[in-house]
């Protein structure tokens, strides 16, 4: 159960918060299309990563074994 002490200690983070949410509000209110650009070639090189890790843990023993039989029949 929240006491008093609670409540006034929120009422004196409530400044604090409003002042990040405007910092935040503003700073993603400068749109620029040049931003645009990098936001999209960060989420393909995340979706990039993503599916080498998929393909690395469907396929990556199968690949380790395969490689492993090649250099001991050289």
């Amino acid at each position: 159960m929240r006491t008093i002490e609670h409540y006034r200690k929120d009422i004196l983070y409530l400044p604090m918060m409003q002042e990040i949410y405007f910092r935040l509000r503003a700073f993603l209110s400068n749109y620029s299309p040049r931003g645009q650009g990098l936001v999209e070639y960060a989420l393909l090189i995340l979706l990039v990563g993503l599916a080498v890790i998929v393909m690395l843990a469907l396929f990556g023993r199968g690949v380790g074994n395969m490689f492993s039989n090649i250099i001991a029949n050289v």
